[in-house]
């Protein structure tokens, strides 16, 4: 098995290091890099180029699955910024976890006309998570970054447990 060593995503496409990337400037980057690397280009090129052209692609791929996603621009981005912020930061405020044991309770009660709204509140948590994690970015603020981003999980996962229900 080919071992492909993690490089920074931003790299790979080519683009600032930013939170705020144009969804079809990735989205062309993307297609314009898989076709460079795609293997049927290179058929019958020796063997060290074959590998290294699946090298190329598969760093690629793995740079896509990063930038697509604004969470996980995000969190290439704190890791970038700030090696080892998130795993520094995975204990959470005590009363931050009890509110979301809450959360997932009313979660799994919710039913019938209580889901519209509550899916609602969810999805607008969500978003004020992400825009208080770029604030935080922005000011350099790594750590408080970091346990914003770890507590986006239960909510998140708090919005998938409501979709489930439906």
């Amino acid at each position: 098995m080919i071992h492909v060593p993690h490089r920074d995503p931003f790299t790979v496409f080519g683009l600032p290091r930013s939170l705020d990337l144009d969804e079809r400037t990735v989205e062309a980057r993307y297609l314009r890099l898989s076709r460079e690397c795609h293997p049927d280009l290179h058929q019958g090129k020796a063997t060290g180029d074959c590998i290294a052209v699946l090298q190329r692609s598969a760093e690629v791929n793995d740079a896509w699955k990063v930038l697509r996603d604004p969470w996980q621009r995000a969190k290439a981005l704190l890791e970038l910024l700030s090696p080892g912020a998130l795993e520094r930061n995975k204990k959470l405020d005590p009363g931050f976890l009890a509110e979301a044991l809450e959360l997932a309770e009313e979660v799994s009660f919710a039913a019938g006309a209580q889901i519209a709204p509550l899916r609602a509140r969810l999805q607008a948590t969500i978003d004020a998570d992400f825009e208080a994690l770029r604030a935080d970015l922005a000011r350099g603020a790594f750590d408080a970054a970091a346990r914003r981003f770890h507590a986006s999980h239960y909510h998140k996962k708090a919005l998938a447990d409501l979709d489930a229900k439906s």
